[in-house]
């Protein structure tokens, strides 16, 4: 029994650890041993502890930032906005997915003795972790690639704002995606996983009886396209024809003679220019973080056989690259506040709110004197407001007098091609007839 058990491990070595090997499964096969020297595992060892209280670190730090963001964001300056409202999304999920296999990362290799997984305390653990992390990571960058195309689409479509991306059609593209995901995954409650028979009654999660390899790695591929190489493509293509438009919008304002209108309105950046740039910073921080991730995943995890590389030496690279995919979902609060003005405006202001209202609760008995620097507040926040609007006002006045000059600019250049032609043929019909 023992040599037919250690002839099938021998040559199926790479099955045993298939399964749950993105979540670091810990049945490895135990009977190929691998001699490395001790230095080199506990350097191993002391790399998957770090990455483990680091996983901890971006569950904290990420819940922490994404709810200031939707507080921010939700806020009446910022909410009237169809970007912001994808951005709000994008926020609720990240929230969900930093809890599914960071928590299982921090538990398995720093509290549990025996490196056992969350998804293994029950079989409803083992179902609704997996589902709400599938789903939480494939929402956050669809959402992402919903605001690369709305912006896309605003700048190619000059009656997109009008029509389709109206603001009050944003809610019902959020629905259809979440419904769209939620569907897409809603055979992992029900098919993944199982509890064994007696003695032990243990839950084997991201399998099934019939099929070992459901999950990981039949499943992940599909993910993996789901999540990673679609809003890849969507996104770098509407990145580079956002970069495009915003070159060529400079250097017609270059070519255009600024009239005064214009000169008072140059001295303050665009809102369009913020967002765009905003934009382009978070999405290009997605696809950097997840990309190394994807890429061993689908080419190199496979070929890491136990009789090469050694158990903590594939789990240091795999929650290496798991710590950098999530660094992705924990750091757009940081984000915003380093490419948005209006949101480090906003940010500013909601502080002070606070920190107002914590000054009159405990001066309550002198308002007087609390209430004129909040009056003041108000006001120049006001003040600020209503520069604003003048400010978009204008960005909206002077982008689409910017696509109209362009078009015209292109009218002509074609009028006098044509003319060129047209002045090309006579002299050549006159030399003809002479």
């Amino acid at each position: 029994m023992n040599a037919t058990k250690l002839f099938s491990f021998s040559v199926f070595p790479l099955q045993e650890e298939t399964i749950m090997d993105y979540t670091f499964d810990k049945f490895i096969n135990s009977n190929i041993t691998i001699t490395i020297p001790s230095n080199k595992s506990n350097f191993h060892n002391f790399i998957i502890r770090s990455f483990s209280l680091y996983a901890l670190a971006l569950v904290i730090i990420g819940t922490f930032g994404n709810i200031l963001t939707i507080i921010i964001l939700c806020r009446r300056n910022l909410r009237r906005y169809v970007t912001m409202r994808y951005l709000i999304a994008v926020s609720v999920c990240d929230i969900i997915t930093l809890y599914g296999w960071n928590l299982n990362n921090f538990y398995k290799f720093t509290i549990s003795t025996a490196n056992t997984n969350l998804e293994e305390i029950s079989l409803l653990h083992c179902r609704v972790v997996s589902y709400l992390t599938f789903v939480g990571l494939q929402l956050s960058s669809w959402y992402l690639t919903a605001v690369s195309l709305d912006r896309c689409f605003s700048l190619y479509f000059l009656t997109w704002k009008h029509s389709y991306g109206k603001l009050t059609h944003t809610k019902y593209y959020i629905g259809i995606l979440a419904i769209v995901c939620l569907l897409l995954n809603s055979h992992i409650l029900f098919f993944n996983g199982y509890r064994n028979g007696p003695p032990n009654y243990k839950v084997q999660c991201y399998t099934t009886r019939r099929n070992r390899y459901y999950i990981f790695p039949q499943w992940e591929r599909v993910h993996l396209v789901v999540y990673n190489l679609c809003p890849f493509i969507i996104m770098l293509s509407c990145n580079i024809y956002i970069i495009y438009i915003t070159i060529r919008s400079a250097r017609i304002r270059t070519i255009r003679k600024p009239t005064s209108f214009g000169k008072s309105f140059r001295s303050s950046p665009s809102r369009h220019r913020q967002l765009s740039l905003m934009l382009i910073i978070v999405t290009f921080a997605f696809v950097l973080l997840t990309l190394p991730s994807c890429i061993y995943f689908v080419f190199f995890r496979h070929r890491m056989s136990s009789e090469k590389y050694s158990r903590s030496h594939r789990h240091m690279i795999q929650i290496c690259l798991s710590s950098i995919q999530f660094t992705s979902h924990a750091i757009h609060f940081f984000l915003y506040c380093f490419s948005a003005t209006n949101f480090r405006n906003e940010l500013r202001d909601f502080i002070t709110e606070i920190c107002f209202d914590r000054l009159n609760g405990f001066k309550s008995n002198k308002s007087s004197s609390t209430t004129a620097p909040l009056k003041l507040t108000i006001l120049g926040r006001n003040n600020r407001n209503k520069k604003k609007f003048d400010t978009e006002f204008i960005s909206e006045y002077q982008q689409t007098g910017y696509q109209n000059a362009l078009k015209e600019l292109q009218i002509t250049l074609a009028n006098e091609e044509l003319n060129e032609n047209l002045t090309s043929n006579d002299l050549s019909t006159s030399n003809n007839t002479n």
